[in-house]
């Protein structure tokens, strides 16, 4: 079986809910990035802004961080938009 094969095969098994969980992360991830990046604003500007580290911050746009709805509206407030609708 070759390497592309096994890891299609491997994939497949990952339940969809959790693909799904993945996929918001990451495009949480991005946006947030994104919206840094248009305000030439720094990861170390922002954790103060937050409230956070750096570090935290630096994890947030990493796509694994697991968002509450608190971080999220605080995260749309401090950044002027918001990351997600509903």
């Amino acid at each position: 079986m070759s390497t592309s094969s096994l890891f299609r095969e491997e994939l497949a098994k990952i339940p969809t809910d959790v693909r799904k969980q993945v996929d918001m992360s990451w495009a949480i991830a991005d946006k947030i990035d994104a919206l840094l990046k248009n305000r030439g604003m720094s990861h170390k500007e922002f954790a103060r802004l937050m409230g956070k580290t750096e570090p935290e911050v630096s994890r947030w746009v990493g796509g694994t961080h697991n968002f509450t709805i608190r971080t999220l509206a605080k995260i749309s407030v401090v950044l002027g938009e918001d990351l997600i609708t509903i």
